[in-house]
């Protein structure tokens, strides 16, 4: 028994491999996917009063892209093997396949905004930068992309100095050549893209989210890590053997630094112009409120590599 369920499970990671290998060498569709289906998009409304229109803001997180790449070295193919089995089956469609499409599905429907929450690709690979780039260069809209860890990290150079300056830098030309905070200002607002890939707000992050909240103009914060909640905590706990939330650590959450303090009481303070925040990280939608001296919704987006995204309606009313 041992042998053959061994044998099965080889034969489905060749199979796979061979499928992303022959179809997905460049970021190209033509096929209908689950993206295209609107019963993979789950639409929030967020009120924002004294704007003069209405937006639609597209926001994709977690897809988890894997390249496989056989000219890499063993340690690279082994690895990506091992994910792309691990994304791949929920949807019926590979992640590369699925971002493709959403690229796709952007550039026909034409949202205001695509909002990528970070963890596009799984890891830094050469393969899964370069079919990143190709993806985004094919985007007709405008987009602002937060930083996860899975975009900057491998398993064996997690969270280390090497690891930011290796591979953070090579995300750059996607943020505006600034992976710690970056902004795209539209008429009524701005949206503002924060790295906190290593569960603490980076800290030159800081400084700059004071001068933009300081405009008084409204502001919608993307991030990869979740603020706290009780709610979302209470349904990560259920799901993550670690805590997965930054804030609310006497609940069991991460315990903010004075950095992601400071920042979290700028966000939610009485006279903050912050809307609404954006997340992902978690694998899983919520939709709650921050707690803080203002309340403010907190949109945590689905994983794209199941085909989820979620549509932003952004309007006065």
């Amino acid at each position: 028994m041992k042998h053959t369920r061994n044998t099965l499970s080889y034969l489905r990671r060749t199979a796979v491999l061979l499928l992303i290998i022959t179809s997905l060498t460049a970021c190209a569709s033509g096929r209908p996917l689950t993206a295209a289906d609107n019963t993979a998009i789950d639409t929030v409304t967020v009120n924002v009063p004294g704007i003069s229109g209405e937006y639609s803001l597209l926001f994709l997180t977690d897809m988890h892209i894997v390249i496989p790449d056989e000219t890499a070295d063993s340690q690279l193919r082994d690895y990506a093997s091992e994910r792309l089995s691990h994304f791949t089956g929920e949807s019926g469609h590979v992640s590369s396949e699925l971002f493709a499409s959403w690229v796709d599905y952007a550039n026909q429907t034409e949202p205001d905004v695509l909002l990528l929450g970070g963890d596009l690709i799984d890891s830094p690979a050469p393969s899964n930068m370069e079919y990143l780039g190709q993806c985004l260069r094919k985007l007709e809209v405008p987009y602002l992309y937060a930083v996860g860890n899975h975009d900057w990290t491998y398993p064996w150079e997690y969270m280390t100095e090497t690891g930011a300056e290796n591979y953070l830098p090579l995300l750059a030309p996607y943020m505006d050549s600034n992976t710690a905070i970056h902004s795209l200002e539209l008429d009524d607002f701005i949206l503002v893209a924060v790295d906190n890939s290593n569960n603490q707000i980076h800290p030159d992050a800081l400084e700059e989210y004071r001068r933009i909240l300081s405009r008084n103009k409204p502001v919608i914060l993307l991030l990869h890590v979740p603020f706290y909640t009780e709610d979302l905590l209470a349904e990560a706990s259920a799901v993550w053997p670690n805590s997965v939330v930054l804030g609310g650590g006497v609940h069991g959450g991460i315990y903010p630094n004075d950095v992601s303090a400071q920042f979290m009481s700028l966000t939610t303070a009485a006279d903050s112009p912050v809307a609404a925040v954006l997340a992902g990280h978690v694998h899983f939608s919520n939709v709650s409120d921050l707690a803080g001296e203002k309340t403010i919704p907190q949109i945590v987006g689905d994983a794209g590599y199941k085909g989820k995204a979620t549509l932003i309606r952004i309007t006065a009313k």
